[in-house]
């Protein structure tokens, strides 16, 4: 009785000095500990009954309610068409140097950050362009701020529910040097984080997947042909089925839209009009892309859920028309054929430098250039393509 009368006591002073007393009736979990100077014995019997600090609400705060994400997941797989960041930073050798430049000036320099938003100092996100690539413009139209982060930054143990990207400046179809994964390799690894549950059932239902090869493979085989292929047609047939058989094996993990892009008329490439001093698209390039489309139009045919993005046309509609019958964006390029960022000799590319000393050359105004260097479209380029290929990819996505 001593005790309990003690403790009656010291709890009315803790009330007249301010300090909140919770309910006789609260449950000990509920409350704060008693004070500190509130006697042992006392302590002890006020289990239950806790002295709290001033404005303090015992009451716990329910959870902020976890709103499940409900939109599009993005996988974007092949080359520095849909690269936003997976190839390395430091280079290891010349080949390397090459892929690799787009992570320094004057690459991404529109201070742009990979949540949409901008910054002050220019932001280098490993994008061949200067600032957002196609896959950016596919994630827009599924109501995203930006491509999904790369794998390099998400890694084997984690996918975003936005999406991942998978795709590798310098991929085809076939193994390259320097370990730039292929696309069977990227469509591997993407196959492994669905089979570790890292990317469900459910995300893979409301996903899309976009297939950007650009023609790599074309580009090294007067150097590295694969033994065997003697016959350019033979090669492109296997280039073009290799695609088909990750698209289908896409479609067969459980993604059921995958945008496929055609290629676009390489000819038209700064990398083949230097020589004629960026006047007229190169003939045979361009021949050997009208094949390609072909034959892939060809084995996607009936094939559901496959869309072929039609960038040739798209392509060709600004930078490669009669007088008079170019698309609508056409007019807004200046320059169709010379890319923003140049080197000045032949054997340099956009961002090498010796000595300090910089080897290109780069215009005042990137928008009046539909390429932004030897073979990518400038950021501006890439909105007029995507603009002329969005009607057909959100109608065949669904999206109003």
């Amino acid at each position: 009785m001593a005790k309990q009368l003690i403790c009656s006591l010291v709890l009315l002073l803790a009330t007249l000095s301010g300090t909140y007393v919770k309910s006789w009736s609260a449950r000990a979990q509920d409350c704060c500990r008693c004070p500190a100077w509130i006697p042992v014995g006392c302590a002890l019997y006020c289990q239950g009954v806790p002295i709290c600090p001033p404005g303090y609400d015992p009451t716990p705060t329910p959870p902020a309610p976890v709103v499940a994400y409900d939109g599009y997941s993005l996988f974007a797989f092949g080359d520095s068409f849909a690269d936003n960041g997976n190839t390395p930073e430091v280079p290891t050798s010349d080949l390397d140097r090459e892929l690799i430049r787009s992570w320094y000036t004057p690459y991404a320099n529109s201070y742009g950050n990979d949540d949409g938003s901008f910054t002050s100092e220019p932001q280098f996100t490993g994008r061949y362009s200067n600032y957002m690539v196609q896959s950016d413009f596919v994630a827009k139209m599924l109501g995203l701020d930006m491509a999904p982060k790369p794998h390099k930054k998400q890694g084997d143990y984690s996918c975003n529910v936005t999406g991942m990207t998978f795709a590798t400046a310098g991929s085809g179809v076939y193994s390259v040097p320097e370990e730039v994964p292929s696309l069977t390799e990227q469509v591997d690894t993407f196959a492994n984080l669905i089979n570790s549950k890292l990317i469900s059932k459910d995300r893979l239902a409301k996903s899309v997947a976009l297939v950007a090869i650009s023609g790599n493979d074309y580009d090294r085989v007067g150097v590295a042909m694969p033994s065997g292929f003697v016959d350019v047609s033979a090669f492109i047939r296997n280039v073009t089925s290799a695609i088909s058989d990750s698209v289908l094996r896409l479609r067969a993990l459980g993604v059921p839209k995958v945008l496929v892009n055609n290629l676009h008329p390489v000819g038209c490439t700064p990398a083949q009009t230097r020589a004629s001093n960026h006047s007229g698209c190169d003939g045979a390039g361009n021949g050997g892309a009208v094949t390609h489309n072909q034959n892939l139009a060809r084995l996607m045919d009936g094939k559901d859920g496959v869309l072929i993005v039609d960038l040739h046309s798209a392509f060709k509609s600004i930078v490669d028309h009669p007088d008079g019958e170019g698309s609508v964006y056409s007019s807004q390029f200046k320059n169709k054929l010379t890319p923003c960022c140049q080197g000045i000799d032949a054997r340099d590319l956009c961002a090498d430098t010796r000595n300090g000393e910089n080897l290109y050359q780069l215009c005042d105004n990137p928008k009046q250039h539909f390429y932004w260097d030897e073979m990518h479209p400038s950021q501006t380029g890439w909105a007029a393509v995507m603009a002329l290929v969005e009607g057909p990819i959100k109608q065949f996505v669904g999206i109003a």
